[in-house]
């Protein structure tokens, strides 16, 4: 049977409102994919010291700098964590902790993860000494214990024996020998349970990253490779107030006291904890659709700063060759040097009472920040943008001394020590901030499109046979696939794949005498051809 006979016996079985030949339907459209546009950050707004190592990674895996950069400078923060603030202004005490959440949105087989795993390669050399170090003191604390445990058992021995002989000459139990043994007895020390320092974890509940985070008190990196994963568990009956936990941890400077009949108490001094992970556009879009619609709207996704969808490389290469050795090694030293830091001795100041060392602006970094905080609050956050995406907007007030601090100690790390903040960390910041507004506008204008995004959706599950040829919109909705649970946002992505011939409509009348559902049947073109979505 031809190809054409078989979608004319199908179509035909199915629907007798259309046509049963399948040169009786139009050609399928490409769909809509409106994004912001966005550029891509030069090569001379990357560190200069982690530059070679960025631009290596990306061409010999070919994917954007943006990933390998991006990934960088998160790292960097939760490795700074809260060693280190800074006070934007010249003379307030306002501290802003370098600590920061960001992710890569792209489609799935874009590289996300190999691009992640090889930028954070750096963090798990860190994780791995610290590993190495600590079963070697933990090997040495368990020898320590068992002579702590022997010596107080011959104690409590000879104090028993000497409490009986007094007993027996009927003297005091107060006497010399006895008081000496009780004496020595209080003096005898538990060894300290050494700790394990810890940079980063992939999964663990709200009260192990508390006893994480009072172990490792500058912070740690919660990285998860699926982010949508994280986000799910926050809406989890039962775990309410893991959101109000992440909330508080990005700041980095909060403190939190937990009481639990099975772990005890838990004092968490410093509450600051940095996040990166990759998700899907289509993924995003939900969670973004749900905090538009005020449903999950509280601040939480707007606190991931460095959040960016970049465009994919336009032209594939096979690149074949060694990893560029010194590059790879200066910035593996420069995050060793990060982790193991004294920042006072690096310029930082701390004065009598405060918690954290702290750096500040020269003058022309103070004038140059100045004047672009007048900006964001004068006219960047005064402007007719959707509310949403000015709530993201108001957090760069600690995006821009972030960044700069962060630009700042990479460069100091790298052996170019300096007691202020200078300019040019503060442009290369201010490079970056503009860089992730234009991102931040893709992103959120994904949720403003969500019937064109809910389409995309659609469209890919009918080009995968996932939906029958013949479908409603209640075969659709029931599914609850992410961005199709809706059933109005189902019948408006079903009215635009009808606009671009990739559906037709077959109306029928309901035995109750209802008003007429629609139903909707494929475009036979569409499944031979395979139009493309993306």
């Amino acid at each position: 049977m031809s190809l054409t006979s078989l979608f004319s016996t199908i179509y035909s079985k199915n629907s007798k409102d259309e046509a049963n030949d399948i040169t009786d339907w139009s050609e399928p459209m490409p769909l809509r994919n409106d994004l912001h546009p966005v550029v891509s950050l030069h090569e001379s707004n990357f560190p200069a010291p982690f530059r070679d190592w960025i631009l290596d990674v990306s061409e010999r895996m070919q994917c954007p700098a943006d990933y390998i950069a991006i990934t960088a400078i998160v790292e960097a923060a939760a490795i700074i964590g809260t060693g280190c603030g800074i006070k934007p202004k010249q003379h307030d005490d306002w501290l802003v902790i370098p600590n920061l959440w960001g992710g890569l949105v792209g489609h799935p087989g874009k590289l996300k993860s190999p691009a992640v795993a090889e930028a954070l390669h750096p963090l798990g050399q860190l994780e791995a000494a610290a590993k190495k170090a600590f079963d070697a003191e933990f090997a040495s604390y368990l020898a320590d214990m068992e002579l702590y445990k022997a010596g107080r058992e011959a104690l409590k021995d000879a104090l028993v024996k000497s409490s009986k002989q007094a007993l027996q000459r009927k003297s005091s139990t107060n006497d010399f020998d006895t008081l000496s043994l009780k004496e020595k007895l209080m003096q005898v020390k538990e060894p300290l349970k050494p700790i394990w320092k810890r940079y980063k974890t992939n999964d663990a509940t709200i009260e192990k990253l508390s006893e994480l985070l009072a172990e490792n008190p500058r912070g740690l990196l919660l990285y998860r490779d699926e982010l949508v994963g994280l986000l799910s568990s926050w809406d989890r009956e039962g775990r309410e107030g893991d959101r109000a936990f992440f909330l508080e941890a990005w700041n980095g400077y909060g403190s939190l006291t937990t009481d639990r009949i099975s772990r005890g108490t838990v004092h968490t001094e410093n509450l600051c904890l940095s996040i990166f992970g990759n998700i899907q556009p289509a993924k995003l879009a939900h969670y973004l659709d749900r905090a538009i619609r005020g449903i999950d709207n509280d601040g939480l996704l707007q606190r991931f700063q460095l959040l960016i969808y970049p465009d994919q490389l336009k032209h594939w290469q096979l690149i074949d060759r060694a990893p560029n050795r010194q590059a790879k090694e200066r910035a593996n030293s420069i995050f060793h040097k990060l982790a193991t830091m004294d920042f006072v001795r690096e310029g930082a100041c701390k004065d009598e009472g405060d918690r954290y060392a702290y750096y500040r602006f020269n003058e022309e970094a103070q004038a140059f920040f100045n004047e672009w905080l007048s900006t964001l609050e004068q006219t960047q956050l005064q402007k007719d943008d959707p509310p949403i995406l000015l709530e993201h907007l108001s957090k760069y007030r600690s995006l821009m001394p972030s960044l700069s601090l962060i630009f700042h100690l990479i460069t100091v790390a790298d052996g170019q020590p300096s007691q202020h903040i200078t300019v040019e960390s503060v442009r290369m910041a201010w490079v970056w901030v503009l860089y992730l507004e234009q991102h931040a506008r893709r992103i959120y204008g994904m949720a403003n499109s969500i019937v064109q995004q809910a389409a995309i959706k659609l469209g890919n599950k009918i080009l995968a046979g996932e939906l029958q040829l013949i479908f409603s919109v209640r075969d659709i909705y029931r599914k609850e696939w992410t961005l199709l649970e809706n059933r109005e946002i189902v019948q408006k992505a079903c009215e635009e794949l009808v606009d671009a011939d990739w559906l037709g409509v077959a109306s029928h009348q309901q035995s109750t005498g209802r008003p007429k559902s629609p139903v909707y049947v494929v475009n036979p073109k569409l499944i031979r051809d395979k139009v493309k979505t993306e």
